[in-house]
């Protein structure tokens, strides 16, 4: 037989857990650095051509690099990316230590919780790339190469901020959506994103995503790229020399 009450707040306290999942860092891209990449979306035409490569459905899509890149704009554009995936990287370890931490010894704290204020991270840059969408574009759902992807926004649509307030059901025109794990209740896997100018996502690079089309006249600018994070210092497992300390104090 089925029964139903009415829900009553019957705890004085709560936490909610996040165990699993990954993490989403949101950003604004320098003004400078805004300002590099529109003069290098203005004269694409000089750029490799780089949709071979991708999954993407779009009008255009082309290599940044040092070749349409000078030498302070690719220092500026680099250092964006490194900081940028520095954050995903951090973000995604603090989540894994204060997960842990709700089971190991205090030993194990207490060798460990210095290196999370103490990390010294290198960034490589494998690939970064722009993309010229017009209406009716789109990016099917996929992932990319490399620990870090990220996708910026340069220039939208005119009308674009129309077309979102007219649609009269679950928007998404133009829309990126990031889909992690199966749909089961109690439960999200999926989050969309709308775009807007000079903002900048990091992610990591497995996390299956996809862009809608839209139907507004005009371009919108973006680029993506992917790299990858190495802590040079220890990081939260635990190092054969650390458990070689944690065993010595249980036997002291």
């Amino acid at each position: 037989m089925k029964t139903a009450t009415d829900v009553q707040r019957g705890i004085d306290s709560f936490e909610v857990l996040r165990p699993f999942g990954p993490c989403i860092v949101k950003a604004r891209i320098p003004e400078q650095v805004q300002t590099d990449l529109i003069q290098v979306f203005e004269r694409n035409g000089e750029a490799n051509d780089h949709s071979m490569e991708l999954a993407g459905n779009m009008i255009r899509e082309f290599t940044i690099d040092d070749s349409v890149l000078d030498a302070e704009q690719a220092q500026r554009f680099i250092q964006l990316l490194a900081d940028g995936s520095a954050e995903v990287y951090k973000a995604a370890q603090t989540v894994r230590w204060e997960n842990t931490k709700r089971y190991v010894t205090q030993r194990h704290i207490d060798i460990v919780e210095p290196r999370m204020h103490n990390m010294q991270l290198s960034c490589a840059i494998h690939a970064s790339w722009g993309n010229i969408s017009v209406a009716g574009d789109f990016n099917p759902s996929h992932s990319h190469a490399g620990g870090i992807s990220g996708v910026g926004y340069l220039r939208l649509p005119d009308d674009i901020e129309q077309e979102w307030e007219n649609e009269d059901h679950d928007p998404s025109a133009g829309l990126i959506n990031f889909i992690n794990g199966s749909t089961l209740p109690l439960d999200s896997n999926s989050t969309r994103f709308k775009p807007s100018v000079g903002d900048i996502y990091f992610f990591p690079a497995w996390l299956i995503h996809e862009v809608y089309p839209f139907r507004s006249k005009g371009e919108r600018w973006s680029f993506s790229f992917n790299t990858s994070i190495e802590n040079l210092y220890d990081d939260t497992e635990l190092t054969n020399a650390d458990k070689k300390v944690i065993k010595e104090h249980l036997f002291k």
